[in-house]
């Protein structure tokens, strides 16, 4: 009777141990295929950054050209007159009125986030800087450019003055001349060139926190294997 209550203990914490085995292997999957994950969505990000920083280098000079147009047309209203008969002499009448806005791309961070990935490394100092950059810094830019965007081109004015710019319009020489060289001509341009340096000003900021948060993925990405050395 021993014996067999002996053998049958023996056989149950086998069993028991089997089953505790085979529930330490599944968790310990899963948690590996949970961490492959988010290091996959580590490297998204870092592949998406690396992409915003070649367009908000593009934007910033596309934007920094634009001022150095407004400051020549406003250099030319100080000294003298417009003529409308030289105005290809002045190089911003000879290009589209606009600015270059910068929205970077957020899909692997969204993704991340969506997955709940992101929330379970948020202790790691890495993650909060990545959240920083895209629900702070990039959320910053972008009503900063909706609020750009908007003062240059949305009210009847700007309507009127980007159109001269553009010469995009049916007008006599009188009315253009009068207009060009009006006091609220050049209060316009001014405006403009205020506008984006303060656009510039934000990508500058935008731009610095994408570097510094590049830098610390590709280390953690080399560290992992993720990344090659000459990348």
């Amino acid at each position: 009777m021993k014996n067999i209550l002996a053998r049958g203990g023996i056989e149950f914490i086998a069993v028991l141990l089997g089953i505790t085995l085979s529930l330490w292997v599944d968790e310990n999957r899963v948690t590996n295929n949970a961490k492959k994950e988010f290091q996959a969505d580590l490297l998204a990000i870092y592949n998406e950054l690396t992409d915003d920083l070649k367009v908000i280098d593009e934007a910033m000079s596309f934007n920094q050209e634009m001022i150095v147009k407004m400051d020549h047309l406003l250099l030319v209203m100080e000294n003298s007159k417009i003529d409308v008969n030289a105005v290809d002499t002045i190089p911003i009448f000879n290009t589209s009125m606009e600015n270059r806005s910068f929205f970077g791309k957020k899909t692997a961070y969204l993704s991340s986030k969506a997955s709940g990935r992101l929330n379970r490394n948020s202790s790691n100092p890495l993650t909060q800087e990545i959240t920083r950059l895209y629900d702070q810094t990039y959320t910053r830019m972008e009503v900063n450019n909706a609020l750009v965007d908007r003062m240059m081109f949305d009210d009847d004015k700007s309507k009127i003055y980007s159109g001269h710019i553009t010469r995009n319009f049916i007008y006599d020489r009188q009315s253009f001349y009068e207009s060009v060289n009006s006091a609220e001509f050049y209060n316009w341009g001014s405006n403009i060139k205020n506008l984006l340096l303060h656009l510039i000003d934000i990508m500058t900021v935008t731009k610095n926190h994408i570097i510094k948060v590049e830098s610390r993925l590709k280390e953690e990405l080399l560290s992992l294997s993720l990344l090659e050395n000459n990348e």
